[in-house]
């Protein structure tokens, strides 16, 4: 039988997230409005059905199933439905310190 050579590979940490602050799964009503809030962490809100009108900072817009936005650590956000359809929306909050994670400042995916 022919020894096996194993080698390992060195991983590079790009995102270090040394906490989980909240996760939620949360069904709203088509009339929902949350007045907004900023706090020292990031958070990601991910549309899993319906739309949501999300205001980040001085930018307003329409996220749609499938679709997720992040909020940098002192950022102003705020939620509200549009009046006819009720979303679902996975929210996870959590701290990173990782300059990797401005990638994601301002992104819609």
């Amino acid at each position: 039988m022919i020894p096996i050579c194993y080698r390992s590979t060195r991983l590079k940490e790009e995102f270090a997230v040394r906490s989980v602050v909240t996760i939620h799964y949360l069904e709203y009503t088509k009339d929902f409005t949350f007045s907004g809030e900023q706090h020292d962490f990031w958070e990601f809100v991910y549309v899993d059905a319906g739309e949501i009108h999300v205001t980040s900072g001085d930018t307003s817009r329409i996220l749609h199933q499938g679709e997720v936005i992040f909020h940098a650590p002192n950022e102003y956000h705020d939620l509200s439905s549009n009046g006819v359809i009720a979303p679902n929306l996975a929210i996870v909050s959590f701290s990173c310190k990782s300059k990797a994670m401005n990638f994601f400042q301002n992104k819609v995916f």
